[in-house]
């Protein structure tokens, strides 16, 4: 362990506890908790520095302690998959921001050591307002194809394999006639996205998450009408686009909080949800803390463990920030303030 990271127990060690598994809550490698340090403060860690000095190898060493014990994914903002759409996708109706967040959910919702799969409702619902509206001339079957990768996002069951469970492909046909037939296509595939979250689920906090956008702006109390001002402002691309998937980011950190919330879950579920991302000054990358640290200014709350990956030092990503030790208070353009751990960590090639 640790083989390939020179001087990395600063960020790894147990004992005494490093940086990551004392803003994690959790021991690498073992399924044993941890006491957070100053717990009511959000975490986002930023690794920096040139090419080639081990800040992926670090990212995918966190990735491997914690995976099967907390809630983690691993996402490299420079991957293919987030530089353009799918070739049937048409543009409108795809971001590098919202790809970013499907895929991170996706391994998110993975069972860990006494506890199941965490469900994304909230996201899983934007995501398809998001999608519908690239479906206008879409033939059933890629509409079906796009929508029950996302509907695998609310599956609770803890096997999951093949095209959906029954519930999922049940709601996809629902979807495609929605969107195949000749009504409003957006506001019918919402239409019975929502209806399917109501009926399918009884708990309490699914019912929550089927009214949660109806706190989108000028929805004026109705969660349809929020996720189809959503994918508007989603089609419309620019900074409408940029506000869209604001609330996707925080409809993915709503998820989790919930999915956090009462004693059991806690109990079962230990330290923070992890998410990591590598390269983040291309693609999704720049978003994604934007969307993050701009929420937490504003004092909207959750549960998650950030680590990135920056490729540079750091100035354009963490711009207006002033550093200190061992935290940064990091100023948005709101001009608000939000208190960030340890947000650079400057990684030092090993000695030859």
């Amino acid at each position: 362990m640790h083989r390939r990271l020179h001087g990395r127990g600063a960020l790894f060690d147990v004992e005494p506890a490093g940086l990551v598994p004392r803003i994690v809550g959790s021991r690498p490698y073992q399924h044993r908790v941890l006491a957070l340090e100053h717990p009511g403060e959000l975490p986002f860690v930023v690794l920096t520095g040139p090419r080639g000095i081990g800040k992926s190898a670090v990212l995918g060493e966190l990735r491997d302690a914690y995976q099967g014990h907390t809630p983690v994914a691993l996402v490299d903002c420079a991957e293919a998959q987030f530089a353009g759409p799918p070739p049937e996708r048409p543009a409108e109706s795809w971001s590098p921001v919202a790809q970013a967040l499907l895929v991170v959910a996706e391994q998110l919702a993975e069972p860990v050591t006494g506890a199941g799969r965490i469900t994304f409702p909230r996201l899983m619902s934007g995501l398809v307002a998001a999608a519908a509206g690239g479906w206008g001339d879409a033939d059933s079957e890629r509409i079906r194809r796009e929508v029950e990768r996302i509907l695998l996002l609310n599956e609770s069951g803890s096997w999951v394999s093949g095209f959906a469970g029954r519930w999922a492909g049940k709601v996809a046909a629902k979807v495609v006639a929605a969107a195949t037939g000749t009504g409003p296509l957006v506001s019918g595939a919402v239409e019975a996205t929502l209806e399917s979250i109501a009926e399918g689920f009884a708990s309490r906090r699914h019912q929550k998450a089927s009214v949660w956008y109806r706190t989108y702006p000028n929805a004026g109390g109705h969660a349809q009408r929020g996720l189809i001002l959503l994918s508007g402002h989603f089609r419309a691309g620019g900074t409408s686009r940029a506000h869209a998937e604001r609330y996707l980011v925080r409809a993915l950190l709503a998820d989790l909080t919930e999915a956090y919330a009462g004693v059991l879950p806690r109990m079962q579920r230990l330290g923070r949800p992890l998410v990591l991302a590598d390269n983040v000054q291309d693609g999704p990358g720049p978003g994604l803390p934007a969307a993050v640290l701009r929420d937490r200014a504003e004092g909207v709350a959750d549960q998650v463990a950030f680590v990135a990956g920056l490729r540079g030092d750091g100035r354009e990503l963490l711009r207006g920030a002033v550093l200190g030790a061992p935290r940064l208070v990091f100023t948005p353009r709101s001009q608000s303030t939000v208190r960030i751990w340890c947000a650079s960590v400057v990684l030092c090639p090993p000695p030859p």
